[in-house]
Formats: structure tokens, sequence, C-alpha cells
């Protein structure tokens, strides 16, 4: 084992008892001092042969550094005067911290060197070097914190259970916020840890400490940094508006350095031992009566004064923090929620189902879109291009602005009855009692909407026509586009008609136009099955009289059975 080093105060006491007092024995010195005999009869043998016999020492900081050399040899200039070689304990500390999950000991580390080196280190002394190998490399440094300066936050671990009568268990996380020098904490529950639960924390933060901190000092989670920089890290969107809005500094802890934010981490570990474990019997139905709970647990923690000490977070924050925190805004700031959505080809974004319209131009870009709980924004180039209303009806899920359409969009929309005989009645009477009797017409709207829109395209072509045709259309009572066209085509708009040809032949069955002017009864329906079976039928009847008529003419009939006869004989 190596020996523990002997106090050079204590080294220093025995030349003091033995020359300056003139002490001779050494039971006496050692029994004052409170070491060994040997020890005392060791020191003193070793001083005397480093002429070392006088008290005070002549040359005080020339023989202290005499006797630590003489008497505390150092350890590695030991070990390389017995020629051991020393090992690489920056590899040594690399192998144990980077490779810890795999198993990787000192004991195995020291096997490993041992047999490259027979004649090495033993286990004991390979310890005792690597730990002072250690010594300035985990040092520890105590940061001042000025009243009302810093605020760490963070989320706590295990998440909590709410369970609603009636309705689906949920998981909801735990904000934790604590001052750095009171650690007055504040702690809620958020739905997640999306950004806008991020931020509605922060909110609730500020308003329960009743003022802003200078600076805050989150961890690296995605909510809060965009970039992982370690220099100069690039936050949210959301995250940079809420600390413009509430004139706070932003300042990200370095990343997997739990040390540069102690307050916070120490702020967990109490959320956790002294606000929820007193809380682990209770079921709670909605996060705000969780939230509710934590309140409570909230003013008790606080004002329970700190072990060993008289004041508590409350007292220092109070007398300290409180009075050196900024003012809260008029108004505080509306969570939102940054994100990026592709314009769809109807020039609408899709927002979880819901859609909401921007300037057809942009269809195919990539926009940002800030959503609160009230409104969203479109931005494009760090230019806001539409703003709408926040949509919660699941009925009518489109939002639509009439100026982000296009003008052929825009006219389509605008068809209505009224607009189409506005625009009959500035070609003509007749063209809007034409328009009047297509309304009449037909049910469904937009088929009279084509058709009046077809008989307007008809300007372009007969443009002093139209209103004449439209007239003798209704004359005729034949309202379709068709007819017009029609009319127009064959110049039949002024009267002039064409003759309809004389029936050829004269018959029963060639109708005239008489049938056509009155309301004729139409057939009844005859199926393909009842005309084939009617046939069938017919066919028979006809059959029986045909052979009851060749019956009455045969030449071996009745009439003629003498005829037959004579022949026959």
């Amino acid at each position: 084992m190596v020996q523990e080093r002997l106090s050079m105060f204590k080294v220093l006491e025995v030349l003091e008892e033995r020359y300056g007092k003139g002490e001779e024995s050494v039971r006496r010195i050692a029994r004052t001092v409170g070491i060994s005999r040997p020890t005392v009869a060791k020191y003193l043998s070793m001083a005397k042969e480093l002429g070392i016999c006088h008290w005070p020492l002549r040359e005080e900081s020339r023989d202290r550094e005499r006797l630590r050399s003489a008497l505390y040899p150092e350890s590695q200039e030991t070990t390389a005067q017995s020629g051991a070689l020393i090992p690489d304990w920056n590899e040594v500390e690399k192998e144990l911290t980077q490779r810890k999950k795999s198993g990787v000991t000192r004991w195995l580390l020291w096997k490993e060197y041992r047999e490259s080196h027979p004649e090495g280190l033993g286990y004991s002394q390979f310890c005792a070097l690597y730990k002072e190998h250690l010594k300035n490399r985990d040092l520890r440094l105590h940061i001042p914190h000025a009243p009302g300066q810093e605020l760490y936050v963070d989320y706590s671990g295990p998440k909590i259970l709410i369970e609603p009568p009636g309705g689906k268990p949920q998981w909801v996380s735990l904000f934790v916020a604590v001052m750095g020098r009171s650690s007055y904490t504040f702690a809620c529950a958020t739905p997640d840890m999306k950004s806008a639960s991020w931020i509605e924390g922060h909110r609730k933060t500020f308003e329960y400490m009743g003022g802003v901190p200078v600076v805050v000092i989150p961890d690296r989670p995605k909510t809060a940094i965009v970039s992982q920089c370690r220099v100069e890290p690039r936050l949210h969107r959301a995250f940079r508006e809420m600390g413009r809005h509430y004139n706070v500094e932003v300042h990200a802890a370095r990343s997997k350095k739990p040390r540069d934010k102690g307050s916070v981490e120490n702020g967990v570990l109490n959320a956790q031992r002294s606000l929820m474990a007193p809380l682990r019997h209770r079921k709670f139905v909605s996060i705000e009566d969780l939230n509710a709970a934590l309140l409570d647990q909230l003013a008790i923690f606080n004002r329970k004064p700190f072990q060993g000490r008289t004041d508590s977070r409350w007292t220092i924050f109070v007398e300290e923090d409180q009075p050196a925190l900024g003012p809260l805004p008029a108004e505080p700031f509306e969570t939102q929620d940054w994100v990026k959505s592709t314009v769809h080809i109807d020039y609408h974004i899709d927002l979880g189902r819901f859609y909401y319209s921007v300037p057809y131009r942009l269809v195919g870009e990539v926009v940002d879109v800030r959503i609160t709980a009230r409104t969203v924004e479109i931005f494009y180039r760090e230019e806001r291009v539409a703003s709408h209303p926040r949509n919660a009806n699941s009925r009518e899920r489109f939002k639509t602005v009439r100026d982000h359409m296009p003008p052929h969009h825009k006219g389509y929309l605008d068809q209505s009855q009224e607009l189409f005989l506005k625009q009959a009645a500035e070609v003509g009477s007749s063209v809007v009692a034409f328009f009047e009797k297509i309304f009449e017409s037909r049910r469904y709207p937009p088929l009279a909407y084509r058709s009046c829109q077809g008989i307007l395209s008809l300007r372009k072509s007969y443009p002093d026509r139209l209103n004449a045709a439209c007239g003798r259309a209704l004359a005729l009572r034949s309202f379709s586009y068709a007819t017009v066209l029609g009319i127009l085509k064959n110049g039949m708009e002024n009267g002039a008609s064409v003759e309809p040809r004389s029936s050829p032949v004269a018959h029963e069955n060639v109708r005239g136009t008489e049938y056509f002017a009155e309301a004729v009864e139409p057939p009844p329906f005859i199926t393909k099955k009842n005309k084939k079976e009617g046939g069938k039928k017919e066919t028979n009847e006809e059959k029986g009289k045909s052979e009851k008529g060749k019956a009455a003419t045969s030449p071996f009939s009745g009439e003629d059975t003498g005829t037959e006869n004579t022949v026959c004989s």
C-alpha cells in the first residue's frame, strides 16, 4: 500500500520541540506531537543528515524545500528511479470514460499494463498515481450569481399520469425553473415538450415570479436550439420571439455539461423529491388539477429553511432577486409555434387538416407559418403574405381569401343569375328574356350558367345578330345554346325559315305537324320479353287461323269429299 504522507507541520513541530525548546526525550516529543516514537526518531535522523539541527530555521524557504525533498520524494520520481515505466494517464482516462459502458475498469487496464511491463507499477500504486493525475482534471468552479440575473430552465425526467374520468389517460411533462441566486423554484405541468408548451412554461414562470430575469439558461432541447453550434447556437424562432417580447437574453448551456446549470439540475431533483413524491398517491383528473397541487407544494418547499440555516429560498428571493427583476410587459406573450409548409396546387397550406390560403403565385413554394392560439400568419422570405383567424370548425376546414385567387377562379365563383342577366342586358332585351327562360328550365344552376356563358360567347362571332337570334329562339320555344347557334349559322334570326319538305308518300303512319302540336300520350312501355311473348302468342293464333283456312280450302277437305272419293275410287 502507498504510505500516507505525514503533514509537514508535524515535522516542523518535532524540530521545534527538539531544538527550540531543548527537549531531548524522543518519548516526550512523540507524546506532545501525537506521533509514534520511531517516526520521531526517523525524522530527527534525516534532519541531522541534512544539517538542520537548529530552530528556528535559518533559511526557512530553502530548509523547508530540502526537508520536503528528503522526507517526501515525489511518487513519480521514486518510480522513475526504480525503473518502472509510467503509463500514459491520458490514454487511461480515455479508456475509462469513453468505453465505460463496455465494462472497462482500472483493474483490467492495470492487468494489460503488467502483461506488457512485468516489472511495472503495482495495482495500488497504479490507482494512486491515476488519482493524482485526475486532481487537476476535475476541478470545480463556484460561480457567483448576481441578484435577478440567471434563470435556469429544464424538463424533469419522469412523466406524470393524468386520468380524466371517462377519458383516455395522458402522460404530461414537468417544466422546472430555478433562480440562480436564491434557488427559488417554479414547476408546472405541460401537455408535452413541444415549442408551444416550452414557451408556455416560461410565461407562467415570469408571472409566478412577478418579473423577468436578465438571462434564461436552458439546456439544448430542439424546442429551444435549432443548430447545435458549440459557440453560437441558433435559437428556435418562437423562442427567440419570446425573448424579444420579454426583453430577456437566452444563453444555452454547453452540451453534456450539467455543471453549467447545476442549479436547475438540483432543482429537477428537488421537483421529484419535494414536489411530486408527496403527491404520488393522488390521482389527477386534469393538468389544471395537477398544477394547482404543484402550487401548494411550491409554497411549502420555497419557504422551507435551508439545512443548517435560518433563511429560505423565499426570503432570499424577496430580499435580493425580486427587486432586481425586470418588469413584465403589458401583454403576455401569446404562445406560438413556427413550422414550414409547402403551398399546395390549390394555393392553400395544410395545418393539421385545416387549410389556409396564400397568394396563388406562391404555389409550390415553402413558407414559414407562425401559429398562435388565435391566428395563423404566413411568411415568405421574411415578409408576411397572409393572415387568418385560427380555424377550429371541422366542418369548414378551408379558409380562403378572395384576393389570393387567380382571376379565372374569381370569375367562376362570381357566376350568378343576376350577373348573367346584367351581361344579357348589355346585348338586348331578347337575350334577357331568353336567359330567364333558361333559368326557369334548369334545376341545377351550373347548367344554366354554362348555357348562358356559351350564348354570350357568340358575341365575338355575331356581335349584331345575337339579340335577334334569341328573339327567334323564343318564338320557336326552344331554349338552348344549340338553337341559337343554328339560327345564327343559317341566318334565320330575321324570320326567314326553311320550308319543310312535303311527304312523298301519303300513309296513315306518317304524322303531320298537328301530331306534335298537341300532347300525345305515349304508347305503353313494352319490354323485350313482353314483346317476344306477345309476338309468339300472336304467331300461334295466326298459325291456327292459317291452318283452319288451309283446311277449308284443301282439296282433301269435307267440301270436296265426293270428288276426292271419286278420284280415290
